[in-house]
């Protein structure tokens, strides 16, 4: 039986600070080499992007920014491959990646093949919480899922040529990859999740940063769900605690509009709901990693859902209401 051709597609931002180590791991894969191509696409970086691109034997594109859908879309239409893995610009795959995510697509009915996340060498405490989270929702996720992060996934071409690949309109990365799952599991494709195709994360976090990446996720998750509406609670990623946060966070603004001694109360109790809800998490990677740091990022999360609810209520408004 021939081997599969594999395609991997890097969309790449001012990626400079990663680029070299993702490329030179994508080269040390135990996939036969010359069954495999990579493939840069470059979306208007402005620093050493294409330098180092250029250092090593890939296939370098530039294109003006238009997001990271956009750039996979750019890249995967140029590929070669019948089979195209998709990780980002900041990750580092193991060196086993390719090969396990291959063997998992054999059958027809299999659209896609998800793998999981790593926690890498960071010292950064929010990087690493980040990281734990992920693997915590992973860890309850069933063999065949309905959702995939393209920092690491493997889709048939077929498929993508099938479904017109990604919607180029998010134009931020934040959702695009939740679309096309949905739109794969709507033709009667299954995605398969190997836990152990894993992809280290390199990125390194800022409060700041993080901040706004959540306000995208809430902003862009209003116009998954305007054009999917059949999938606000049927997401394998979430769990009940990101709804009870959206009800939480909802109630509690209401009961702050009215005033008296009872209202106080009600809201008193609602903010003491919300943070108890993030305290299982924290306190289990805490007990886990030994570090009682990690108890703090309770915090962090209830604030978190505020952040993603503000997203939301924007996001509502441009897309179900302003219908954009």
């Amino acid at each position: 039986m021939a081997i599969p051709r594999v395609s991997i597609v890097i969309p790449a931002h001012n990626a400079a600070h990663t680029l070299r180590e993702l490329i030179e791991a994508c080269l040390a894969q135990d996939y036969p080499s010359d069954r495999i191509e990579i493939i840069v696409v470059d979306d208007g970086s402005v620093d050493d992007t294409a330098k180092i691109a250029r250092d090593f034997p890939v296939n370098y594109i530039y294109q003006e920014k238009r997001g990271p859908a956009s750039a996979r879309n750019n890249g995967w239409r140029c590929a070669k491959g019948d089979l195209v893995c998709f990780t980002d610009a900041d990750c580092v795959p193991y060196r086993d990646w390719v090969s396990m995510l291959v063997r998992c697509c054999k059958e027809d009915s299999v659209g896609a093949v998800a793998g999981s996340y790593a926690v890498d060498s960071s010292k950064y405490p929010l990087d690493r919480f980040v990281h734990f989270e992920i693997k915590y929702r992973h860890s309850m996720m069933p063999v065949y899922i309905n959702s995939f992060g393209t920092y690491n996934v493997l889709v048939k071409r077929s498929v993508l040529e099938e479904l017109n690949g990604f919607d180029p309109a998010y134009s931020h990365a934040s959702g695009e990859d939740s679309d096309l799952s949905y739109r794969m599991i709507k033709k009667g494709y299954r995605i398969y999740f190997e836990k152990e195709a894993l992809v280290g994360h390199g990125n390194i976090l800022r409060l700041g940063k993080y901040a706004m990446v959540q306000f995208r996720h809430g902003y862009w998750r209003m116009r998954i769900y305007r054009v999917n509406s059949s999938m606000i609670t049927k997401d394998d990623y979430g769990y009940w605690k990101d709804f009870a946060e959206v009800f939480l966070v909802a109630a509690l603004i209401v009961s702050l509009l009215f005033t008296g001694h009872g209202t106080a109360l009600v809201s008193s109790g609602l903010v003491m709901a919300l943070f108890i809800i993030q305290l299982p998490l924290a306190l289990k990677i805490s007990f886990k990693e030994r570090d009682f740091r990690y108890a703090a990022f309770s915090i962090v999360t209830f604030i978190r859902a505020f952040i993603r609810f503000a997203g939301g209520v924007i996001g509502f408004i441009r897309f179900w209401i302003i219908g954009k």
